[in-house]
Formats: structure tokens, C-alpha cells, sequence
């Protein structure tokens, strides 16, 4: 699906507020309409939207937030991003790593939402401080550190191991195919996902564009 000079496509989400992730969706064309980013509705917002869809129509209220229809959706799998807590829920995830300067907002949100089941022994988390370098801290004036977190499956543990140290072997040779091909397996994607994804990316590559993951 794309978006039209008669059209743009969005993606209407209800919320769990207990994973932050997605349990419903709906995709909606409007007129020649901006948006950037996510936003949160009431329903009122959502009734002046389905005043403007393509044709008219009335909408679930119980959708609750809007975002940009976004190329990554035509993958023929399951993207993990938004959806880790509940995979890993689920035990189809063994692996779920975020990372940022920090502090930041959406970090220690994440972070919160997986704190529950930390504390009930259903996840185990490892979070690891990195100091800025001189530059870094002249960059990042707001900042304080990296942050990296990192998520697993009771018994997966190796993986957080086994995902620094593609992280360390990346910083001497630069980033590879056989390096994106482990750390896809080390999330918890099939084989098939991987030879799918890489083969996209050689094409991106081909083409001039860098593939988004």
C-alpha cells in the first residue's frame, strides 16, 4: 500500500496500556492529510476522522491513537518494534534490547512497563551504563549516558552476552551481513524472516537506500 496525491493512508491503534502495544488496528485513507509521528485520541478526535476517511464511516471509539502508514508494514512478518513486551509475554520473543542517551522519556517508560513482570521472574533484565565521551558530552549537553537494557526469557540470558559481543565485533569491522543475520536470530526472528530481511537490504543497498529495521 502507498500513499496517493487523492489519499493518505494511517494506521488507527487501540492501546494496551499495560504493554504500550497495539491489540487492534484499522487502516484508514483521508484526504491529502500531514501527520507526523503519533498521536494520542479521544472520541471526539475520532469521530471528526471518520468524517474525513475515504469514503465516510464511523469508527471504533475504542481506538485510541493515530500514526503515519509506514513501509515497514508491507514486511511479510511480524516487525517486533512496539510489540516486544507482549511477545516476549507470549514467549515468541527471547530477546528485546533498547537503547538510547538517557535520561529520556520514552526510555524510562519502556523500562516501567516491563518492570512488573521483572519483578515477578517472568523477564530478566540487565541494563548497562556507557559514559559519553568528551565529544559525546558536548553533543548531548541534556544527557548524562548510553543507555542500553536488555531483556530476556528466563534461561536466554546468553543472548544478551552474545549481543555485546556482535556489538563489540561490529565497532572493529562495521557493521555485516552476518552480523545482521545473528542479531535478527538473537531477537527471535526465523530464518526465513533474515534471508528475507537481508535480501531487502542488498536490494536498499543497490538502490541507494538504507533499509529501516
Amino acid at each position: 500500500m502507498s500513499n496517493t496525491a487523492e489519499s493518505t493512508y494511517f494506521v488507527l491503534q487501540q492501546i494496551d496500556p499495560a504493554t504500550g502495544s497495539a491489540i487492534a488496528e484499522a487502516v484508514l485513507g483521508c484526504g491529502n492529510t500531514q501527520l507526523s509521528g503519533s498521536w494520542e485520541l479521544d472520541p471526539g478526535d475520532i469521530q471528526r476522522l471518520g468524517a474525513i476517511c475515504i469514503p465516510p464511516r464511523e469508527l471504533d471509539p475504542r481506538l485510541n491513537r493515530i500514526e503515519p502508514w509506514h513501509p515497514i508494514r508491507e514486511t511479510p512478518y511480524l516487525v517486533h518494534t512496539n510489540f516486544e513486551l507482549p511477545l516476549m509475554l507470549e514467549g515468541r520473543k527471547p530477546l528485546a534490547v533498547f537503547q538510547d542517551a538517557y535520561p529520556v522519556e520514552w526510555l524510562t517508560e519502556m523500562l516501567a512497563r516491563f518492570d512488573p513482570f521483572v519483578r515477578s521472574g517472568r523477564l530478566v533484565r540487565r541494563i548497562i551504563d556507557t559514559p559519553f565521551t568528551e565529544a559525546e558530552r558536548a553533543r548531548f549537553p541534556k544527557f548524562e549516558r548510553w543507555r542500553r537494557a536488555f531483556f530476556v526469557l528466563p534461561g536466554e540470558e546468553w543472548r544478551i552476552d552474545a549481543h555485546l559481543l556482535a556489538s563489540k565485533v561490529s565497532a572493529k569491522t562495521g557493521w555485516n551481513e552476518a552480523l545482521e543475520r545473528m542479531e535478527g536470530s538473537l531477537l527471535g526472528y526465523e530464518d526465513w524472516q533474515n534471508d528475507w530481511w537481508i535480501e531487502r537490504g542488498a536490494r536498499g543497498r543497490e538502490a541507494g537506500i538504507r533499509p529501516e529495521k
